[in-house]
């Protein structure tokens, strides 16, 4: 039964503060279908998460689904138009026959669905999230009124499932962030929502090379600094900070890598910071001289400054305080005449 006018808001009232809470996606998602079930009577619901590396949507949550329906190729959501923004589809809105689209033909009608609805989701900021399917055994249902009403409440669906957009909540920790990427497990650099990009933060770029390596080694969260110097600014470095989401939705999300100001750098010169960088990899005082190209008594006279700088009385203890307080610069980003 289509809701009433005043039913409407609360409903979309009701979904924006699902939507707004801090629980997984997964319990903002199973939440959401209450209030959907009363615009539309579904005996299935399914909301998906588009991978815009896979080009696929991956199930999030299903329910009433036959057992072994998969979630449509993109070909099939291609064919009906539900791969872009636009208004929600039934099936009798369809712009062919369903037996020309295999999941209906195949799954969906053998077992009893007659209608249903369905919606790409996409953020007011225009990202495409997933998409949203209600399934039901009566063709009278949705009507008119119950599909507009999802077109109207498909943004809230979008916000509460986005995941980048909790993710990028979760990098609010590093308060004084300029700029950031979501790091995927491919290597390649989505925007994150609420920061623009930077130009140490490219695909292919060195740096993104420097946090996948670090990753790899276990690394959950790891900060450092990088050679950068900004026109019209004090300060040659940026810090960059990662936060490994290993373990969340979606699976193809691998890190956050955010660019800050440098913070005080205890004094420490570029030089400093590269040599730094290099015994924390465990180089000798040799390598190292040998790699930036000056004599093993200036290693020496370095360290010996760098201790005093830091408040070590050891060696060890200063490269202990240069990675918990991310200063040093790794080896591979180090300056080059």
């Amino acid at each position: 039964m289509a809701a009433r006018a005043e039913t409407a808001v609360e409903i979309a009232v009701e979904m924006a503060g699902i939507a707004s809470t801090p629980d997984d996606v997964e319990v903002r998602a199973e939440a959401l279908l209450e209030p959907l079930r009363r615009v539309v009577p579904f005996q299935a619901a399914r909301i998906c998460l588009f991978d815009p590396e896979q080009c696929e949507n991956l199930i999030l949550i299903s329910q009433g689904f036959p057992a072994g329906v998969y979630s449509p190729a993109m070909q099939e959501v291609e064919l009906v138009g539900l791969d872009r923004s636009g208004p929600p589809l039934r099936l009798r809105d369809l712009p062919m026959a369903p037996t020309e689209v295999p999941i209906w033909a195949e799954w969906l009608w053998p077992a009893g669905f007659r209608e249903g609805v369905a919606v790409a989701l996409y953020t007011p900021d225009g990202r495409h999230v997933g998409l949203l399917s209600l399934l039901t055994d009566a063709p009278a249902h949705p009507t008119d009124a119950a599909r507009d009403l999802i077109g109207r409440l498909a943004p809230l669906v979008a916000n509460a499932v986005d995941l980048t957009s909790s993710i990028a909540a979760g990098a609010r920790v590093v308060r004084d962030a300029e700029a950031g990427v979501i790091l995927t497990r491919p290597g390649n650099a989505l925007p994150l929502p609420g920061l623009p990009g930077h130009p140490l933060l490219t695909v292919g770029s060195q740096l993104l090379a420097v946090v996948a390596q670090h990753l790899a080694r276990g690394a959950r969260h790891d900060t450092f600094l990088a050679p950068y110097a900004r026109p019209g600014t004090v300060g040659s470095h940026v810090r960059v900070s990662v936060l490994d989401c290993i373990g969340r939705r979606p699976d193809h999300v691998r890190a956050v890598v955010l660019v800050s100001p440098p913070g005080d750098l205890c004094g420490l010169t570029s030089l400093q910071l590269q040599i730094l960088g290099m015994l924390t990899e465990g180089w000798s005082d040799t390598t190292v001289a040998a790699a930036l190209t000056i004599p093993d008594g200036a290693v020496a006279s370095n360290i010996e400054d760098i201790l005093v700088k830091l408040a070590a009385p050891t060696r060890d203890l200063a490269v202990l305080r240069a990675v918990r307080h991310g200063l040093h610069v790794p080896p591979p980003l180090r300056q080059t005449e």
